[in-house]
């Protein structure tokens, strides 16, 4: 019986240990709740642009929690909760001894009987158990919720700042100085900063992956210094780059959805999500309406164009004459959509409640446009077609590869001749096409621009792809900004510039180095808006996974569970006025 007394009480102790951090947690999450909800009540009631919606209350307090439970993730990984208490418990359990025989059984064995204390005993080691095991999966949770909560916890971090810098005046604005000699020496030391990075890959296919980012990142380079310089001598230039993304848009999803693979619930959810969350959260925090980011609709549009042409009959999908078929459809469909009847455009977008939610605008600084499409029919309808010779591109990628490798196999100076021939072609279309187009004042340059877009277009993948020493090399630091255009579009309104307010447009620049130090603030600016646009690039993909899992019931699950969790937070919401923050 010896140590009887001390035995007894472990189980105790252990029960009261966990209490303990049970309370212990509780309370971190609580006081971090409360210190986020502060914060963001400070955050909101200096914001100058109207009052907060409901949707923003509700956001707010949803990442609020968000904050608060990764803070309780990390403290209970932090005190290790799960394998203490698992430990703990496992030690108390090795110690309780055998009872004690207390009388023989007829055959001669020793028998035990259990007394009023070991029935006690045997409760509380087995209560322990029970709140040991709910621990213990807790420890689980966190595991598994941790990295997810890092990246909510992130996206909140990150949401405040945008909201701190464009709905506040914490930081002043600044005026944008239009200056070409600047602007063109800065371009040039980006580009010659960017050959310093060139690098070799093992092959030289057509079109790899690493050129594509590449094209995406110088055009994506020049398109934000067009904003922030006010470089409006170059605006035909962004409009052939951002006509340059769209065909990436037909190209890219008619290679993808060929293959009759990603016809899959998850993978078209997942490319929704990629395109849209940023631009959809955004929306709620700073009560923007969705068409401000015209390039999350544009792309999502002809995306889903795209699927659905591919979808529609994918029996014949291996059929070149099917293929052309339905994008010779698809053409007049687009035809009839955008230069049709008025009628038409109207009944699709903006005649249906929850589409014409989506694609209208208001914008403050054009109050004379009354229609609420107009935004959308301008802005889709300047790259209408060109998403559609992307998917021409993409039919004839075969051909197109067996005739560079074909060209590649010639004797050199053959091929050197037929290169030449070839980039004298290129460069004489190129060159009509900058005579008759490209030169022409804005307003005409837009009428002519969806039906001559694809010349400057095919001429640069002809010129970069020309040789096999230009396909199988690209430059990094354009190629790795190239992964992240969605993010530095839409955070160049917020972080790297300032806007004029609700739908605004970013005519100020944020200043925040005082004193007049230009290119100090551009810098100190700059940096951070690119490490914002990589980490949010990130987190996106965490969340996606998370919110995406493999198979469609736990995506079911999820969403269900999301769906709920925004819900209270609504309700929370309406607790207190609008505006009352």
């Amino acid at each position: 019986m010896h140590g009887g007394p001390l035995i007894a009480l472990a189980p105790l102790r252990t029960s009261i240990i966990i209490m303990a951090w049970v309370i212990g947690l509780l309370c971190t999450w609580l006081l971090a709740l409360a210190l986020s909800l502060v914060s963001c009540v400070a955050l909101g009631s200096s914001h100058v642009y109207g009052q907060h919606t409901q949707a923003q209350v509700a956001c707010s307090i949803g990442l609020c929690i968000v904050l608060a439970t990764w803070v309780l993730a990390e403290t209970a990984r932090f005190c290790c909760v799960g394998e203490s208490v698992k430990q703990s418990y496992s030690q108390v359990a090795t110690t309780e001894p055998s009872p004690e025989p207390i009388g023989a059984a007829e055959n001669g064995e020793a028998v035990t009987a259990p007394s009023g204390g070991s029935v006690a005993k045997a409760h509380d080691v087995e209560s322990s158990e029970d709140l040991a095991c709910h621990v213990s999966r807790f420890g689980a949770w966190v595991k598994v919720w941790l990295g997810p909560l890092r990246a909510g916890a992130e996206l909140a971090g990150i949401l405040a700042l945008l909201y701190l810098c464009d709905r506040t005046n914490y930081f002043p604005k600044a005026k944008k100085v239009y200056d070409p000699g600047q602007f063109w020496m800065l371009w040039a030391l980006i580009c010659f900063v960017a050959l310093c990075t060139v690098r070799k890959l093992g092959d030289s296919k057509l079109l790899s992956r690493e050129q594509t980012d590449e094209w995406k990142g110088w055009m994506q380079i020049m398109f934000l210094m067009y904003h922030y310089f006010a470089e409006k001598e170059v605006y035909n230039a962004i409009r052939v780059y951002i006509a340059a993304y769209v065909w990436m848009t037909g190209y890219g999803n008619f290679f993808l959805y060929r293959r009759g693979k990603s016809f899959t619930f998850r993978r078209t959810v997942q490319m929704l999500f990629r395109l849209n969350f940023l631009g959809f959260i955004v929306c709620v925090v700073l009560n923007n309406e969705y068409m401000l980011y015209y390039i999350c609709p544009m792309h999502t549009l002809f995306t889903l164009f795209v699927l659905l042409v591919l979808y529609l009959g994918q029996e014949h999908n291996d059929s070149k004459k099917a293929l052309w078929a339905k994008i010779i459809a698809t053409f007049v469909g687009t035809l009839l959509l955008y230069d049709g009847p008025d009628a038409v455009f109207q009944g699709i977008f903006g005649t249906v409640p929850g589409i014409r939610h989506l694609f209208a605008f208001h914008d403050p600084l054009h109050p004379e446009f009354k229609d609420e499409m107009h935004e959308w029919h301008f802005r889709s309808g300047l790259d209408r077609f060109i998403w559609i010779v992307g998917m021409v591109f993409a039919l004839h990628f075969p051909d197109a590869d067996a005739a560079i490798a074909h060209l590649t196999d010639m004797a050199g100076n053959r091929r050197l001749s037929i290169q030449i021939v070839l980039a004298s072609l290129a460069l004489l279309a190129g060159a009509a096409w900058a005579q008759l187009v490209f030169t022409q004042e804005k307003s005409i340059y837009n009428q002519l621009h969806p039906y001559t877009s694809f010349i400057p277009i095919t001429v640069y993948l002809i010129i970069r792809n020309l040789t096999a020493a230009l396909r199988s090399r690209y430059l990094w630091l354009f190629a790795y900004l190239g992964k992240v255009t969605l993010e530095t579009y839409i955070f160049q309104f917020h972080i790297w510039m300032k806007t004029t307010g609700v739908n605004g447009s970013p005519k100020h620049l944020l200043q925040v180095v005082p004193g007049g130090y230009y290119w100090l603030n551009f810098v100190v600016v700059s940096a951070a808006y690119i490490f914002l646009s990589v980490r949010f690039c990130a987190l996106t993909g965490v969340l996606r996974d998370t919110l995406i899992p493999e198979d469609n019931w736990s995506i079911c699950r999820v969403w269900l569970g999301l769906i709920i969790f925004m819900a209270v937070c609504f309700a929370l919401s309406m607790l207190r006025p609008m505006g009352d923050e």
